[in-house]
């Protein structure tokens, strides 16, 4: 999996000799997370994973997403409120490491979101970031080249990128995810919890396309144009994009005026 490039002083590939193959493989980690949810009540299996996988890294939290190449993601679940925040952020603003990551399938490192190249990089996103207590993220895809889950999404308090064995065990963690999503048809009590978890975000996501099919009938507008109105007006109004969905769909919230004043 290459790393996302752009810009002046990217990090290293993973091929670089300065970053050495891993020792141990995604199949080694995910073992190792399986083992710490053993036990765990389905329910609680979502914010356990978050916490195997913190554990495994140096920073401050993290929120794993669903979603798809460019769409941006759903949340699945975050460690905490700044990581929630930076999720809604992404999914509503669409933009940020993560949706980056989604759409090259490759580790987006954002090591400092209060200045330079990555500020510039996401200009919605970084101050809104940094406002909520990120100074640097590093978003890892989770999936394959060909099937993208969703993302990881690790955030720390300070700048300063990872260290290299650091970033490979970010990576490591990722693939395990990966593994375990993918096998969750297959396995006990634990995995049906994360089936769950997984079902739940879906239905978050359903209820902002549906908001969006709901916005291209009444202003006959193509999908992307209804669904870049519906995260305009969440921006403006400080909210995420699937409250103002659930606005929608309940009749609470009309976006026809917005549209033709911005049309």
């Amino acid at each position: 999996m290459p790393l996302d490039r752009s810009g002046p002083g990217g990090p290293r590939a993973r091929d670089d000799p300065g970053i050495r193959a891993p020792t141990a493989g995604p199949g080694a980690v995910a073992r190792t997370l399986v083992r710490m949810l053993d036990g765990v009540p389905a329910e609680l299996v979502p914010a356990r994973l978050c916490e195997a996988v913190l554990g495994l890294l140096p920073v401050s939290g993290l929120a794993m997403s669903l979603g798809g190449e460019g769409g941006g993601d759903i949340p699945l679940h975050a460690s905490d409120g700044t990581a929630r925040r930076l999720a809604q952020l992404q999914f509503t603003l669409g933009e940020g490491p993560g949706v980056r990551a989604a759409e090259v399938f490759a580790p987006v490192l954002a090591p400092d979101l209060a200045g330079g190249t990555d500020a510039h990089r996401w200009p919605l996103f970084a101050p809104r970031a940094v406002a909520a207590g990120a100074r640097s993220v590093f978003a890892l895809p989770l999936g394959t080249s060909t099937v993208v889950l969703g993302t990881m999404d690790l955030y720390r308090d300070t700048p300063g990128m990872l260290k290299a064995a650091d970033l490979r065990a970010a990576m490591l963690a990722a693939d395990a995810v990966t593994v375990l999503l993918v096998a969750f048809d297959h396995g006990p009590a634990p995995v049906e919890g994360v089936a769950a978890w997984l079902h739940d975000a879906e239905n978050h996501r359903t209820e902002v396309y549906q908001a969006a099919g709901m916005i291209m009938s009444q202003l006959r507008l193509g999908a992307d144009e209804a669904l870049a109105l519906l995260r305009a007006r969440a921006f403006r109004e400080g909210r995420t994009a699937t409250e103002v969905a659930r606005d929608v769909i309940g009749h609470t919230t009309d976006l026809r005026e917005n549209g033709r004043a911005e049309g």
